[in-house]
């Protein structure tokens, strides 16, 4: 018997993730749709349902923080048992928490080490939705997740540029409430890198959906492998990847992190610094806010700053002249790292010691 496709969906708006998952659920006559929510109160709620009605509902503490253990450790559970039951659906639709990301659900479902902890399920497509009307002031806009009563948690301190982005970044599909412009298609062009399916919500291409698998392998949401090519430059949109071999100058840094974090742009990638060059460093942000963080070893002596910085303002040159001013210069790496050992740079409580690993966020 084939695998079980999980379809994935995400969103910042409850009405359009929950018009997405209805959506599916008609051209999917046999699927089985679930559902997470967090309430006002700070509990976890799901809904099991189909159009035959409500299936199952259930409401829990969330004892920590982490809510993607937490919704593991809920949502699994009902996979596996709506696999293999008398009543095993055809198909099922996993709607996340609103500004939820994908990626933890996803690898959960990838068969390889670790992973793959459902049997009979494998990840199919993770759809995003998002409004086109609302699109640019989303994800350039300076609004927080909390300010709108979208956070995970008491210390979600992203933006909603932040998980926005996240999640068109990492989506298969695009379901939009109304058509799209020509600007909205291309700003989810360079950030995408590629084009991928998009469609209005009454225009479902379930079929093509369905028949998605996700290879392990896939670089979606992988700040340290970004696409290597983006679209050309628009009257309106526009994109420049910035890399360099050496490391930024963390006093440099710190003076330009306003200069290289502000405005309606979209940035990610990974840097390195002089007193911890052993240190993947992690570059996230959008909507005046950065997150950063440390996401483990480079490679032997394999380094790079490198990042990927989308903008539909004025900032593309002064965005590229911040960052070469924050590198070190020939002069600096001429005199060699050694005399960095030691040294307090200001970025351990985002990047912590060379042998551990985090993310926090930095407003610019």
């Amino acid at each position: 018997m084939p695998d079980v496709p999980v379809l994935t969906v995400t969103s910042i708006d409850p009405v359009l993730r929950d018009s997405a998952i209805a959506a599916l659920l008609l051209d999917l006559p046999d699927a089985v749709a679930v559902r997470h929510d967090i309430t006002p109160d700070g509990y976890l709620h799901r809904v099991v349902h189909d159009w035959s009605g409500v299936r199952d509902r259930h409401t829990q503490p969330l004892d920590h923080g982490c809510l993607s253990c937490a919704l593991r450790a809920d949502l699994l559970p009902v996979l596996r048992g709506l696999i293999g039951s008398p009543r095993q659906p055809a198909q099922i639709v996993v709607g996340l928490p609103v500004s939820g990301e994908p990626h933890p659900l996803v690898h959960a479902l990838q068969p390889w080490p670790g992973a793959g902890l459902v049997p009979g399920a494998r990840a199919a497509a993770v759809i995003a939705t998002a409004s086109p009307a609302a699109l640019t002031d989303d994800l350039f806009g300076d609004d927080l997740l909390a300010e709108r009563g979208l956070e995970l948690n008491p210390d979600d301190r992203r933006s909603v540029g932040e998980a926005l982005a996240t999640q068109l970044e990492y989506a298969d599909a695009v379901l939009f409430d109304a058509p799209a412009g020509r600007r909205e298609h291309d700003l989810l062009d360079h950030l995408t890198g590629h084009r991928r399916p998009r469609s209005v919500i009454t225009e479902v291409d379930t079929t093509g959906l369905v028949a998605v698998h996700r290879s392990p392998d896939d670089p979606r949401g992988d700040l340290t492998r970004l696409p290597d090519t983006h679209p050309a430059d628009t009257r309106e949109v526009w994109s420049i990847d910035l890399h360099s071999h050496k490391p930024f100058h963390p006093e440099r840094l710190h003076a330009e992190l306003e200069a290289l974090g502000d405005g309606p742009i979209r940035a990610r990638g990974t840097f390195w610094l002089p007193g911890r060059p052993s240190v993947v460093g992690v570059w996230d942000g959008a909507g005046g806010q950065l997150s950063i963080g440390a996401a483990g070893n480079w490679p032997g002596e394999v380094r790079s700053t490198r990042l990927r910085v989308t903008g539909i303002g004025p900032q593309r040159e002064s965005v590229g002249r911040a960052f070469h001013r924050a590198l070190m210069t020939d002069r600096e790496m001429e005199g060699g790292l050694e005399r960095w050992d030691g040294l307090d740079d200001g970025f351990g409580p985002w990047l912590g010691d060379e042998d551990e690993a985090g993310i926090d966020d930095l407003s610019a």
